[in-house]
């Protein structure tokens, strides 16, 4: 078992890691000009729209990530042994890490297209709570000791 765990620590912390990257690479296509700067013109009902798309997918999508792996964290439990558990862990945290790559990454595209600050702002929220999903031993731990738990 402490085998699994410290295989699943080192695959989702890969995972955070090539979430930065890409992150990371949507700044150099946009620096590359591959996504076009400006392409919105400013103070335009495309841009206000962008904006807002973009400032609620931050607003509710990352609340609602982590509220989604908390929620299936806890529920069902009762019927899972530790392996079960763990794997329920993983995939749960592969869907919390999506939700926050792809607001992370339509923040940056949307901040090359009509190049508002506030869509760096929202990218920085969602990169900032990825680091919130940093998996430890004692968080797994815990985890399984809700499970046993129940």
């Amino acid at each position: 078992m402490e085998k699994y765990i410290d295989k699943l620590l080192k695959i989702l912390r890969i995972k955070i890691v090539a979430v930065w990257l890409i992150v990371a690479v949507a700044v150099v296509l946009g620096e590359m000009d591959v996504i076009p700067n400006g392409l919105i013109a400013p103070h335009s009902g495309d841009e206000f729209k962008l904006n807002m798309a973009v400032i609620l997918l931050t607003v509710i999508g990352i609340p609602v990530a982590m509220r989604l792996f908390t929620l299936n964290m806890t529920k069902g439990l009762r019927r899972m042994n530790n392996e079960e558990a763990l794997k329920s862990y993983h995939v749960w945290s592969d869907v919390r890490l999506g939700i926050l790559c792809l607001t992370a990454v339509l923040s940056i595209v949307a901040y090359y297209l009509v190049m508002s600050i506030s869509d760096v702002f929202c990218a920085l929220v969602a990169l900032c709570a990825t680091l919130y999903c940093w998996p430890s031993k004692t968080k797994i731990s815990a985890y399984l000791e809700s499970v046993n738990k129940e």
